[in-house]
């Protein structure tokens, strides 16, 4: 599998599109989209450091050599990065507060 068909694996199996990642990394979509073949990916390289920061769960030796599997094990580190991490669980209270307040609404039977 080469570097391109490794970063587009990442980008579907995190559910994510190829605009969100370009979003990410600040690299304009159009150039983005340019890299995904293979005279181009070369200009992935210096993008795979932020890749693995905003994705901690891919294999540094996956994404970079395509060696091993995709995902690292559990011991490896942690399956989400600290920001990703406050992000859902800032998402969790607000989602909490929402269903308190949606109870609070409905009449009691």
């Amino acid at each position: 599998m080469e570097l391109y068909e490794r970063v587009d694996a990442v980008i579907k199996y995190m559910g994510q599109s190829r605009s969100h990642l370009a979003k990410q990394l600040k690299i304009k979509q159009t150039t983005f989209n340019g890299y995904f073949t293979s005279a181009k990916q070369d200009n992935l390289w210096p993008s795979l450091s932020k890749i693995l920061a905003f994705y901690p769960s891919i294999s540094r030796e996956w994404l970079f050599f395509g060696e091993g599997e995709m995902l690292k094990k559990e011991t490896d580190g942690p399956l989400v990065s600290q920001s990703r991490e406050k992000e859902l669980l800032l998402k969790i209270e607000q989602l909490s507060s929402l269903v308190v307040r949606l109870e609070n609404q409905v009449p009691a039977r």
